[in-house]
């Protein structure tokens, strides 16, 4: 049943972003996830599809979409996606064999057009160095076990569009003291 539900709301996730695509008026294929059309050099390489292709002012790009409900992590609750470890491999090995670029899309509420993205390479080095500072911590786990990766916000871009790809909303305030302490410097010169 929840599988089910959880499915669902992927669908569901998946068809707010081809809105949010179509608004924008971002080009985009939808790539077809059934198993009847899935390579079987995939299965052999380890490779997971992205969900679409998008066409952007910035280059062309793959984007796997995930609902995801944010936890709680660390000391302070902050609240995150996550992935589990296959995924991102999978995914990470479909940007590295076939040189291309793959995003993630992030949506917490499967009916609102919010989406956070970060690129599969950002998250997959982010991986990496907590296994690999983990050490023997992590000893006899495996990418299958339910040790879920939990991105961290810094790693998430809020903004997509056709001219300029994925980005960051600037963050007004830093940029309101940038200028005042500029001006200020700039006066005594």
């Amino acid at each position: 049943m929840m599988n089910d539900e959880n499915r669902e709301k992927g669908a569901r996730a998946e068809t707010l972003f081809a809105q949010y695509l179509d608004d924008q008026r971002i080009p985009y294929y939808h790539i077809d996830q059934d198993r009847e059309t899935y390579s079987d050099e995939f299965y052999k390489k380890h490779i997971r599809r992205p969900d679409y292709i998008i066409h952007t002012g910035k280059g062309l790009f793959h984007v796997d979409v995930k609902y995801r409900t944010k936890m709680n992590f660390g000391e302070n609750g902050e609240k995150r996606f996550y992935l589990n470890q296959d995924e991102i491999i999978t995914l990470f090995n479909f940007q590295n064999r076939l040189h291309t670029y793959v995003w993630l899309s992030f949506t917490a509420d499967p009916e609102k057009l919010q989406f956070y993205y970060a690129p599969i390479s950002e998250i997959h080095e982010y991986h990496k160095n907590i296994l690999d500072l983990a050490g023997g911590d992590l000893a006899g786990k495996t990418v299958y076990d339910e040790c879920w990766i939990y991105v961290p916000e810094k790693l998430l871009y809020d903004q997509l569009s056709f001219e300029k790809g994925f980005y960051r909303e600037p963050d007004r305030d830093f940029f309101e003291r940038e200028i005042k302490y500029h001006k200020a410097k700039w006066k005594f010169q």
